[in-house]
């Protein structure tokens, strides 16, 4: 069983702030999985959410 969990992620696009919740494995995952849908995003925070089991 692989362990992930669900992150808010808080990012600024055209200048105007956003927050989109993603499951992934690490911060770093999360934080590609937004820079992969919005590509000039700035990522300001990452928090976890909650644990996910998958």
């Amino acid at each position: 069983m692989e362990k992930s969990n669900r992150y808010s992620v808080e990012y600024e696009w055209g200048n105007v702030i956003y927050y989109q919740e993603v499951e992934a494995m690490t911060i770093q995952e999360a934080k590609e999985h937004v820079q992969h849908t919005k590509v000039n995003a700035a990522i300001r925070a990452v928090h976890v959410v909650e644990d996910v089991e998958s």
